[in-house]
């Protein structure tokens, strides 16, 4: 973000009353991250999402089946509220399907009663029809248990190996806590007539959230083939075995 605008990202998709801006940390009075500049993503009306996503990378290392990691820092200055029939999200994992329609497969959404995150699968119900392990269907919620906190520069690391078939695997963390862990999944569409591309979104997505506007902050988005963060041994070579 260093650059102060958002020539490094690929697109920005805004859809309903949101936007993301390249904007200085102290001119929002919230302590700096990595550098001068975040990224500033927020919802603003009732219902809306702006999504940042850059392609060459994930498309590259999608196509390898190799497992890969995208981290970043990001800062809640404050709690966001929402009715348990409404929903707020900040991150997706997509594919294309057969006809070339995108579709998310994954995607990281908060809880309304304690902020902490859910992990969903076929989070439009438009993800493959079987998964996200074999001889399941529809959509699935798998549940974390530590709030996401506020006021202050959080760490997520995501580890990815992309799959269309059930051979993929997905594992989140924040500060260095692993939240969720799941193996022999679904991670993309197969490359069937224009679908399999792959790639993520950082998002604000959301409706009927409160306060207006409903705002996060995002900063040092890295792709990688190695993890960013410490971890104790045993958790390397567990990482190592479904890479097999």
């Amino acid at each position: 973000m260093e650059t102060g605008d958002l020539s490094e990202w690929s697109e920005k998709v805004n859809t309903g009353d949101a936007d993301s801006s390249a904007v200085k940390a102290a001119a929002e009075g919230i302590p700096p991250c990595r550098g001068e500049y975040v990224l500033k993503q927020s919802v603003t009306g009732i219902v809306g999402g702006t999504r940042m996503a850059r392609y060459p990378e994930i498309a590259e290392l999608a196509q390898e089946g190799k497992a890969f990691y995208v981290s970043w820092w990001d800062y809640f200055p404050a709690r966001i509220g929402f009715a348990p029939s409404d929903f707020f999200t900040t991150f997706d994992i997509l594919s294309r399907d057969a006809d070339g329609l995108a579709q998310p497969i994954w995607g990281l959404f908060f809880q309304p009663s304690d902020f902490t995150l859910l992990l969903v699968w076929s989070p439009s119900g438009m993800a493959p029809a079987e998964g996200p392990h074999a001889g399941e269907t529809g959509p699935n919620v798998y549940f974390s248990t530590t709030p996401v906190p506020m006021g202050e520069w959080i760490f997520f690391e995501v580890r990815i190996k992309p799959a269309a078939d059930f051979s993929g695997a997905l594992k989140v963390w924040m500060n260095g806590e692993r939240l969720f862990y799941l193996k022999d999944v679904k991670t993309r569409f197969p490359d069937i007539g224009a679908g399999g591309f792959m790639w993520l979104n950082h998002a604000a997505y959301g409706s009927g959230l409160g306060p207006l506007p409903a705002t996060h902050y995002i900063d040092d988005v890295t792709i990688s083939r190695h993890p960013l963060r410490r971890r104790h041994h045993h958790e390397r070579e567990e990482e190592d075995q479904d890479d097999d």
